[in-house]
């Protein structure tokens, strides 16, 4: 492995994903994805993380990030989705209790659950990887399946993504992100 290789590999980027219960679409309400945003926010604002890409779905997450100072993604995920999961269901009892059966689980201690337990996590090794990922990423919401119901022509038109920045050159509205082109 050559050194530029090496010292990539060292940078610690991850890709992560996940996804709503059942594939349940969630974050077509719109305070629903405010949260999942805010949330990303705080976590780059207690500079748990570097956001380098990300888009969030109607029912999953796509992201590229580096944990900072220390922190273990396992954590990261589990306070994000803790955080995330309470906001919303706090959300849907209170002003859309009908959505609520979608997220019941028969769990002792867990009456109710917004996230699938298996988070996928690649550890993102090389620079194309990382420019694989970050175009999957951004053309997400251009797929068959999404392009119809998110009404998107453009990476660009969707809000929830990361693509603006990279693909119009202007800073994200929701999140500051860290430049994923000064690695590569």
């Amino acid at each position: 492995m050559g050194t530029y290789a090496k010292k990539f590999q060292d940078s610690g980027l991850l890709f992560i994903t996940n996804t709503v219960l059942n594939w349940n679409n969630l974050f077509l309400d719109r305070i629903c994805t405010e949260i999942v945003m805010k949330s990303l926010l705080c976590c780059i604002e207690q500079q748990w993380i570097n956001l380098f890409c990300y888009v969030l779905m109607p029912n999953h997450y796509h992201v590229i990030v580096r944990m900072l100072d220390g922190h273990k993604v396992e954590n990261f995920l589990r306070d994000f989705h803790k955080f995330t999961s309470q906001k919303i269901l706090f959300y849907l009892k209170d002003t859309r209790s009908n959505l609520l059966s979608q997220f019941y689980v028969e769990v002792k201690k867990q009456r109710y659950k917004i996230w699938m337990r298996d988070v996928d996590i690649k550890n993102v090794i090389t620079p194309q990887f990382l420019l694989q990922k970050a175009e999957y990423i951004h053309n997400n919401p251009l797929s068959e399946k999404w392009r119809r119901i998110l009404r998107v022509e453009n990476p660009w038109d969707y809000p929830y993504s990361s693509a603006t920045f990279y693909l119009k050159g202007q800073n994200d509205p929701f999140i500051p992100l860290a430049d994923f082109r000064e690695l590569v």
